[in-house]
């Protein structure tokens, strides 16, 4: 065997132990999100009845937000979801600090994630991973090749803690991250994440993240639907990734103190949020919505509308929170929306809305990250569906990202490490 491809025991065992922290951080940041979620919700239940009790409510959202602000102010690295951070770390572009950013990444997503804005937990994980990763190889005094094992790895094993996914952190370290694959990247960071799931799951239980009641229609979407889905969500995908690119620059430009800028989101979120509770949170609720209520057109239309202003206001704001979990929930409402509408034009059953709603989850994926293995098997193992699913998925998510490429949207991560970097390297006066 090549000394190039020799496993060794000092990294085979910081994998373990890495994988085993990060299980255990980010379970436990899951289990705070959680608590977080269920007292702001349940004060948010008692303000339709109360105008004292939304005045209160309104009053924690703002606290939080000025909290989220010292957290970014504190510890800038954090801004956003922190993949671009992680993936500019992994090229060698930018140096993190390894315990300010999980100590502030930590916090500031407990308050972001936790108010109910519409924003991810993935991200934040990730990020927190990697700094794990991070802090292992410095400590261990690791070369440079077994560093960015660890904190790959690690930033992996934080998204397979963040929604039970073990192959889909691996598949987004090889497909996103590092753009390569070996022996030993295998090896290392499979270990990292298969450990951090384990520890997980033996803190958290082994429950799909978006659980769906087993269902078997007659037949499964056509090679034709799967296309014209595929087309319909590149379109959201880029609506997505360029509503992105211009509100952050539109953040960027505008002069104004900070706390002012962190705060807006948990304002204007807390306002509709009083209108209307089922915007709560980042959307696992509405991916739900065929298997609990009856669909109408004006109403899916408005609940994507709303919630990607609500997200794009968020993420753009600048504060630490993530895009998985929102995009996935904006990408089943386009394909509800589809279903729907070709159940109404006779063109298909409505028993099928449901299979539509979550293939265009990993389409949604598909166009906005461009990592369309990734995006099939992430669903997969977030809803449990089985492997029938996995021809229509594998023609929508693919005609997804070649439709996304023949648009010229580029992969979201890698348009915001551009700007990230820019800033960085932007001169003064």
């Amino acid at each position: 065997m090549s000394h190039s491809h020799t496993l060794r025991i000092k990294p085979l065992g910081l994998a373990l132990l890495t994988g085993t922290l990060t299980g255990i951080i980010v379970a436990y940041f899951r289990l705070a999100l959680s608590q977080i979620n269920h007292l702001l919700q349940s004060l948010l239940v008692q303000s339709s009845q109360h105008f004292f009790q939304g005045l209160l409510f309104l009053g924690l959202l703002l606290i939080l937000g000025v909290f989220a602000g010292y957290c970014l102010k504190a510890e800038s690295n954090i801004s956003g979801s922190g993949i671009p951070q992680v993936s500019g770390q992994l090229q060698g572009q930018l140096q993190q600090n390894w315990w300010r950013v999980l100590i502030y990444k930590f916090l500031g997503g407990l308050a972001t994630i936790g108010s109910g804005l519409t924003l991810g937990r993935e991200g934040p994980s990730v990020q927190i991973g990697a700094s794990i990763g991070q802090g292992m190889a410095q400590l261990s005094r690791s070369k440079e090749e077994v560093s960015n094992y660890l904190i790959a790895g690690a930033a992996g094993a934080g998204m397979a803690a963040a929604f039970n996914a073990p192959l889909s952190g691996l598949f987004f370290v090889i497909e996103e991250l590092l753009h390569q694959s070996n022996r030993r990247l295998f090896v290392y960071t499979g270990i990292t994440i298969a450990s951090s799931s384990l520890t997980a799951k033996y803190i958290l239980g082994n429950q799909v993240s978006i659980p769906i009641p087993v269902f078997n229609p007659d037949n499964f979407p056509n090679l034709i639907q799967c296309l014209l889905l595929g087309i319909l969500v590149a379109f959201s995908g880029l609506l997505f990734n360029q509503g992105i690119l211009s509100l952050k620059n539109i953040f960027s430009n505008w002069q104004a103190p900070l706390y002012l800028k962190t705060a807006l989101p948990f304002l204007v979120t807390g306002l509709f949020l009083l209108y209307d509770p089922q915007l709560f949170g980042s959307g696992a609720n509405l991916i739900q919505l065929p298997f609990e209520s009856s669909l109408t057109l004006p109403n899916l239309s408005y609940l994507y509308l709303v919630k990607l202003v609500l997200l794009l206001l968020a993420f753009c704001s600048g504060i630490p929170g993530g895009i998985f979990f929102p995009l996935l929930a904006l990408g089943s409402l386009v394909g509800q929306i589809y279903g729907l509408t070709l159940a109404q034009l006779g063109l298909a059953s409505a028993d099928l809305i449901p299979y539509f709603s979550i293939i265009a989850m990993a389409c949604h994926f598909a166009a906005i990250v461009r990592a369309p293995l990734t995006g099939m098997v992430l669903i997969m193992e977030m809803t449990g569906a089985s492997l029938p699913w996995l021809l229509p998925m594998m023609i929508a998510c693919y005609t997804a990202d070649l439709v996304s490429e023949f648009l010229g949207n580029q992969p979201i991560y890698e348009s915001l490490l551009e700007i990230i970097l820019q800033n960085k390297y932007k001169p003064t006066n």
